[in-house]
């Protein structure tokens, strides 16, 4: 910020001009872009899905009791908007001061494995699963397993130089002219 003609003066002398450099500092938990904030919670399923009350501290030291009500599910990675719970939008034309959103992501943690007594009253209360139709005598047709993959195990080729991550995002590609 330059603030000018507020600088050291000499007597006989024009003022310098008096310049303040601000350096931002992360917050442990907001992150900022322009006015609004952005913050991530972890929430269970069954908040997810039959609704949720959660408190949220703000910047400021007060405390927001945040409700989702249940014919409304979260779902994972989603993100919700508490308006006018963001930064300061300072009005130079008026004393009147709007405010940014505040946007929560949420994270979905899910149970890690469930009896099969409990997977039966899931699928008792949830829609029912579709059946796949499929000659599974066919020559061309082949059961198999999905297995779990642990987080630092990655997704390398044996025949693979490069550092493959798992991300699915796409890579870059040919352009034929």
């Amino acid at each position: 910020m330059v603030f000018n003609g507020l600088g050291h003066h000499l007597p006989g002398e024009d003022s310098g001009d008096a310049v303040i450099v601000l350096q931002v500092q992360d917050h442990p938990e907001f992150s900022r872009k322009g006015s609004h904030l952005f913050i991530e919670r972890d929430i269970s399923l069954t908040e997810a899905l039959c609704g949720l009350k959660l408190v949220l501290k703000t910047l400021d030291g007060r405390s927001l009791l945040v409700e989702n009500n249940p014919e409304s599910i979260i779902r994972p990675s989603s993100i919700r908007i508490v308006e006018s719970e963001g930064m300061p939008i300072p009005n130079p034309h008026s004393n009147r001061v709007t405010y940014g959103d505040l946007y929560v992501k949420f994270n979905v943690t899910f149970p890690t494995a469930l009896d099969k007594d409990t997977c039966e009253k899931i699928k008792c209360l949830l829609p029912p699963v579709l059946p796949i139709e499929m000659d599974r005598t066919r020559e061309d047709v082949m059961e198999v397993q999905l297995s779990d993959m642990e987080e630092d195990e990655g997704c390398h080729d044996d025949n693979d130089d490069s550092d493959n991550d798992c991300n699915f995002q796409p890579g870059i590609q040919c352009v034929h002219q």
